[in-house]
């Protein structure tokens, strides 16, 4: 069998559900047999990854028929509930996400814009301050405000700040990601943002703040994405059974 683990495994079906290899006419996935035999993995691993798939609304399961893929999930919204960084969310509705530019410095956490309401820090506290502006196929789509506890990482690097955050801690020992918290409100646009997006200063602005927390539970950063109004769409799925 291959090493492929369940995250992996999801997000491989998603990629061959959106390149319209996988799923027959009736938007019916293959059985389970077929699936173990065409990724080489486990009955256990295909069925984890098929649980994250239904979790995140791209799938759905009727007993003693099949797994089915959610036509309207395939569309250009993004799921609050992916598991993965958001460029990866953002490319399987087939867009590109790109960092236009990035910046990072760091501070005390004294001098941070906000701070999660329910986390305690020592005075004198340094945080790495991550600003970000990305584009959706060339178009200004969101900036990005990130806090990063220094004390949990050190040190990140200028190229993680142009590929997928998610993805480098990721990959990093000491910081396996656990569970991310997700807020959504809105709040004025700030005027680096307005710039960026040439919209009105304080003009309302979508916004979706993040609470990412270690494995262990240790908090690891804390991040508030404003997003361009006309271009964005997310959706998150409400299972009732």
């Amino acid at each position: 069998m291959a090493h492929l683990n369940a995250n992996a495994l999801a997000q491989q079906i998603i990629a061959d559900i959106q390149s319209g290899s996988l799923a027959d006419d009736q938007l019916k996935l293959p059985a389970e047999p077929e699936l173990m035999t065409h990724y080489q993995v486990t009955r256990y691993t295909l069925r984890q990854a098929l649980k994250q798939l239904g979790n995140m609304g791209y799938t759905y399961q009727t007993h003693g028929v099949g797994t089915f893929v959610r036509p309207q999930q395939t569309t250009n919204s993004i799921a609050l509930e992916h598991n993965g960084g958001l460029a990866d969310e953002v490319a399987r509705t087939g867009s590109q996400l790109t960092t236009k530019t990035a910046e990072q410095r760091l501070i005390d956490v004294a001098d941070a814009d906000f701070l999660p309401a329910a986390s305690h820090f020592e005075a004198g506290e340094k945080l790495i301050e991550i600003r970000r502006f990305r584009e959706l196929d060339g178009q200004p789509y969101l900036m990005e405000r990130s806090y990063y506890l220094q004390s949990v990482i050190k040190t990140i690097p200028d190229s993680a700040l142009y590929d997928s955050l998610f993805n480098y801690c990721e990959q990093q020992r000491e910081t396996k990601i656990g569970f991310i918290d997700q807020s959504i409100m809105s709040e004025p646009l700030p005027a680096a943002a307005s710039d960026f997006m040439a919209l009105p200063v304080g003009a309302p602005s979508l916004v979706v703040q993040d609470e990412s927390y270690l494995i262990t539970g240790q908090l690891l950063a804390f991040s508030k994405q404003y997003y361009n109004y006309k271009m964005a769409k997310l959706f998150m799925v409400k299972k009732i059974h």
